[in-house]
């Protein structure tokens, strides 16, 4: 069994001399700006946004194959918003210079951390079976309905959420809540101690997380290169044909909307995630910039960006679904707005009533 160790997360100590290129308190400022401020009012938002798009797409109805995968991403994208409010609380630097009986900087990675990491990758898995959906429904429109089906989309979902959360096993076989003392404060805090096997497990999650989050975003930007370049494609096809019916016209419009939509989360996506895979292949290159490497400061530095990242992708959805879809943008204005407008109607209707007595006593 090993300790965690208090001297990484050492607080206002500049270890410049040791070769290292960020200083710990230059470190807590990035903490500070990014996760305690920036990424926690995202997260804010996309707590209440995700919330919609839930509310939204069950009263939808899950049994299209399109809605109830944005309806796993909804889900996945709130529990790590939420995840993520846990997480930049706990790297709060005033937070963990209190002489507290937790250790927030510690039980953040079996409370926050490693389960919001499966969160993230979740929505990333999702998001790739959505574009490779709506690849397959370009290369065998006729066969889209028979080969993706309610039945097989909830159990590739299903398979999808199984699959990341197992990842954490090795994790959590390894670290568990001990309590450690803190020369710094001179207390004894709760925190996570490991196992003897601590090195071989989290060789394993890395491979898990690193392969885990770069495959699916590979096939992302391969599927949405492919949706983009059909889409432009059949644009240019239907402005040279003249003779389209009203019915192949409306189906065609659905089509081209559904992908448009699609196109427009994947980016999201790509642009929010480029970032994390880019750390994980130089952290596998490059120990040294590793959450214990010569270089953690700048690896945490680095990943409070792509943490601010990750939560504007887990929380602009809703932003995106109502300015992109009327359907989403009609049953939104239904659930919330129209609920506004029966209350005034019926406080109008109950004043006329209370009024109209007087009137016919006129």
């Amino acid at each position: 069994m090993s300790v965690f160790s208090f001297d990484t997360f050492d607080k206002g100590v500049d270890n410049i001399g040791d070769g290292t290129m960020l200083t710990d308190s230059a470190r807590n400022y990035f903490f500070l700006i990014n996760h305690v401020v920036i990424s926690t009012f995202i997260c804010l938002f996309g707590i209440v946004g995700n919330c919609f798009n839930i509310t939204v797409f069950l009263r939808q109805g899950l049994r299209k194959s399109q809605n109830l995968s944005l309806m796993a991403i909804s889900v996945s994208d709130l529990i790590e918003v939420v995840l993520q409010v846990w997480h930049n609380f706990c790297l709060n630097p005033f937070v963990e210079n209190l002489e507290a009986p937790v250790s927030f900087i510690q039980v953040q990675y079996l409370t926050a951390g490693m389960p919001n990491g499966a969160a993230i990758r979740i929505t990333e898995w999702v998001t790739t079976f959505m574009a490779l959906e709506r690849c397959l429904s370009i290369a065998m429109p006729l066969k889209i309905k028979q080969l993706i089906t309610f039945k097989r989309t909830a159990c590739i979902i299903i398979l999808i959420y199984i699959l990341n959360v197992s990842t954490l096993t090795p994790f959590y076989l390894s670290a568990y809540f001990s309590w450690n003392f803190n020369p710094k404060l001179n207390i004894t805090q709760l925190g996570i101690a490991f196992r003897g096997n601590k090195l071989e497990m989290q060789g394993l999650v890395f491979l898990f997380h690193a392969s885990l989050s770069v495959i699916p975003f590979l096939l992302v930007v391969i599927f949405t290169a492919i949706l983009v370049v059909k889409l432009k494609q059949t644009s240019k096809w239907r402005k040279q044909v003249t003779h389209i019916n009203d019915q192949n016209e409306a189906a065609s419009a659905r089509e081209r909307k559904t992908v448009v939509l699609t196109i427009a989360v994947a980016i999201v996506l790509i642009v929010c995630y480029t970032p994390v895979v880019v750390y994980s292949i130089t952290t596998a290159i490059t120990p040294d910039f590793a959450i214990t490497g010569r270089q953690a400061n700048v690896y945490h530095a680095a990943f409070s960006f792509a943490f601010v990242l990750h939560s504007f992708n887990s929380s602009i959805n809703v932003v995106v679904y109502y300015k992109m879809s009327s359907r989403y943008r009609q049953t939104f204005q239904e659930l919330f707005f129209a609920r506004k407008s029966r209350k005034g109607g019926q406080q109008q209707k109950k004043h006329y009533f209370s009024v109209k007595p007087f009137s016919n006593s006129l």
